[in-house]
């Protein structure tokens, strides 16, 4: 379903981001990954139910390294939805050629025998010597072949060729008995106002391979959708797994000022009460720890429902390893040129201007139905007759018995109320489908605005939280120096600590936020998919 080129997010490799993963499995599964902290990313395979990453094992856990793009990839190649959209799809082919078909040629056969004796009640037929009632035999066998085919105007055209074997007794007055008749015939039946013109024949194919358009960008709809889900529950991930990071290093500081407290206990300089506090500091962290460890553990079971994972045994139990990072890279959105890239890239308007195109050629059929049945038929016959087949068909064929033949036939119904009630029902679908097509277009301007309004907050959100923990930071320098000179306590400075902990969870949690708003940015642009390269098989398929 989908091909995929190198990702072009860095991998997380070494640096300071590196921690997080190693953070997340010592939590999830108590043990260190030694050599292993580095692995590799691979290309999805077509058909293998394997994840696009390495599967590293470390005693009895197993941790994958996924990469945001490889989590799209896969949510789209295993999602149900994506696979009912791509039936749907070769559903339409089929009806594209069912449509087709009605001016394929059809040939038909028939032969009949035919024997009568009925009785004889006159000398013309019977001859002068019938002095009774006796019988008169005819023998009869016909051979026909028909080859028919429709044509896109409407007209119906013909080529027949019948053989006829007759035989009587008593044969008073036929010059040959027994005779065979022949004729070949070419005939052409045109509509002239009903059911006539090019349009009207081959609208229904047209409808058809709109239909293919549209289920084609129905499922172009469900890839995008199904892609920011996957996006926006991997970053969830990444911001569940950095707050645990966060709770990591709180706890590292609680117990930092824990073991700076025993200490000066033991040489007499401290009170024990601040034993005590920071006791109590270190357990309120690990209570958080828990609290992340469980975060992270959710957000990961909700990345692998949208990775369809969640039956693969080897996949289920594993620890995910997020390999893209968050990156800050602040950038200018030009709302009108965003929304004039939406109505060009969003699937769900072309599936309406598509209907509302559908639409419009239903009722110009419909409009065709209301005319009277004007039907035009013209054609030629040549006719033989012989002794045997071969005499008949000299003469058919030497053209000296032809005729030709012309007919008008004219049918008009009394009343018409149900063609009439079928144009009007398909005027006021078209009209449903206009109004669509503006609601989808107001729906759009609404979506990308909002959207371009959170990734402006969110940068704005980034660059104050970003002061704020720095200004955490440094207050809590000022506390720690004035605990050293015993001017604060250890309930400020685990106060302190707290709030650079928030702090930093709440940067980090802009930050990936910031992620999220560019992807559904993307998403309501239309775009998502071109965002990380990866094409629909579907879309190939079409060009």
């Amino acid at each position: 379903m989908t091909k995929t080129v190198s990702n072009k997010r860095k991998p997380i490799v070494s640096g300071a981001y590196l921690p997080i993963a190693l953070c997340m499995v010592l939590c999830l599964g108590g043990v260190s990954f030694g050599s292993e902290s580095n692995p590799t990313v691979q290309k999805p395979s077509a058909t293998s139910q394997t994840p696009p990453a390495s599967i590293e094992m470390v005693s009895n856990l197993k941790f994958l390294s996924l990469s945001l793009k490889d989590s799209i990839v896969h949510a789209l190649r295993n999602n149900f939805d994506i696979e009912l959209s791509k039936l749907n799809s070769k559903l339409n082919d089929y009806n594209i050629t069912i449509e087709k078909a009605k001016y394929d040629p059809t040939m038909k056969l028939e032969g009949k025998i035919e024997n009568d004796d009925v009785p004889i009640n006159s000398r013309l037929v019977g001859g002068l010597g019938v002095t009774s009632i006796s019988p008169f035999v005819e023998r009869g066998k016909t051979a026909d072949a028909v080859i028919q085919s429709m044509i896109p105007t409407g007209a119906t055209i013909s080529l027949e060729y019948n053989m006829f074997r007759d035989f009587v007794d008593p044969n008073a007055f036929r010059l040959l008995n027994p005779s065979y008749t022949n004729y070949v015939e070419a005939k052409i039946t045109q509509p002239l106002l009903k059911g006539a013109g090019w349009f009207y024949n081959r609208s229904l194919i047209y409808i058809a391979r709109n239909n293919k358009k549209i289920s084609l960008a129905q499922f172009k709809s469900k890839a995008i959708e199904i892609s920011n889900a996957a996006q926006e529950a991997y970053w969830n991930l990444v911001k569940a797994i950095e707050d645990l990071k966060v709770a990591n290093k709180s706890k590292e500081r609680a117990e930092d000022l824990l073991r700076k407290n025993k200490i000066q206990v033991e040489t007499g300089t401290l009170a024990p009460i601040e034993i005590i506090d920071a006791e109590a500091g270190v357990a309120s962290r690990v209570e958080a720890i828990i609290s992340a460890e469980n975060a992270v553990k959710d957000k990961e079971d909700e990345l692998k429902k949208i990775m369809n994972f969640a039956d693969t045994d080897i996949i289920s139990d594993a620890a995910v390893i997020p390999t893209d990072k968050p990156d800050f890279i602040p950038k200018k959105v030009e709302l009108k040129d965003t929304i004039r890239i939406a109505m060009g890239k969003r699937p769900e308007l072309l599936e309406l201007q598509l209907e509302t195109e559908n639409a419009d050629m239903q009722t110009r059929r419909r409009k065709n139905e209301l005319y009277p049945a004007l039907d035009f038929t013209a054609g030629v016959r040549y006719t033989g007759l012989g002794e045997d087949i071969g005499d008949s068909n000299d003469s058919t064929f030497s053209e000296k018995f032809q005729g030709e033949f012309f007919a008008l036939a004219l049918e008009i119904p009394l009343g018409n109320r149900s063609a009439r009630s079928e144009y009007n029902k398909s005027k006021l679908t078209k009209q449903q489908a206009g109004l669509n097509v503006k609601k989808k277009e107001l729906d759009i301007v609404v979506e990308v605005r909002k959207s371009v309004r959170q990734v402006m907050t969110n940068i704005e959100r980034v660059n104050a939280t970003r002061k704020a923990r720095e200004l955490a930071q440094k207050r809590l320098e000022v506390e720690e120096k004035k605990y050293r000179v015993g001017r604060s306590t250890s309930l400020e400075i685990l106060r302190a600590q707290e709030d650079l902990a928030t702090a930093e969870g709440n940067e980090a949690k802009a930050i990936i936020d910031y992620e999220i708003s560019l992807g559904n940015l993307e998403k309501a642009k239309g775009t998502i998919l071109d965002a990380y390269d990866i094409k629909l098989e579907e879309e190939e398929t079409k060009t």
